[in-house]
This record gives C-alpha cells, sequence and structure tokens, in this order.
C-alpha cells in the first residue's frame, strides 16, 4: 500500500460551511515510516510550498501521511463537493 503527505491549511470559514483546505504534494511512499521521516525531515520545505501554492493566503498548520484508502476517500469527498456547486 502506497502512503502520501497530506498538509492541513488554516483558514477562516466565511461560508458557515466546514472547509479544511489541503496540500498533497506528489510524493509516494512504500510505508508509513518512510513517509513521516520524510515529512519530518523536509517539513520546513513542505510547508513552505504548501504555502505558495495557496498565495500565502492560508497558511500550514500540520502534515501527516495518509494510505491509499484514506486518499480515495478525500478525492470521492472532493469530487462529490464539486457537483454539488
Amino acid at each position: 500500500m502506497k502512503w502520501f503527505i497530506i498538509v492541513v491549511m488554516t483558514t477562516q470559514l466565511n461560508s458557515g460551511k466546514p472547509e479544511t483546505p489541503l496540500w498533497i504534494p506528489e510524493l509516494l511512499f512504500d510505508n508509513q515510516e518512510e513517509c513521516m521521516t520524510f515529512a519530518r525531515n523536509n517539513q520546513i520545505r513542505i510547508f513552505n510550498k504548501a504555502a505558495i501554492a495557496y498565495e500565502r493566503k492560508v497558511l500550514p498548520t500540520k502534515l501527516n501521511c495518509i494510505n491509499e484508502d484514506m486518499m480515495n476517500q478525500i478525492w470521492k469527498r472532493e469530487n462529490a463537493n464539486e457537483q454539488d456547486i
């Protein structure tokens, strides 16, 4: 199973709907330990890239590693939200 780094961003809720912006670098890891080690060792660089991706309007608050199953759930939720618009 593959693992992904996910960065949780901070933002103000302005529409009353709970939103949590995420930034996911295009990196894959073979196990959680490898993913977390890379994430910890490169946290400043990863946070900087995440902030740039959001034009520094929202800032990163934490990062974690998730597996393929969790990633698929996130994509399904995102696709469902886009269809609601």
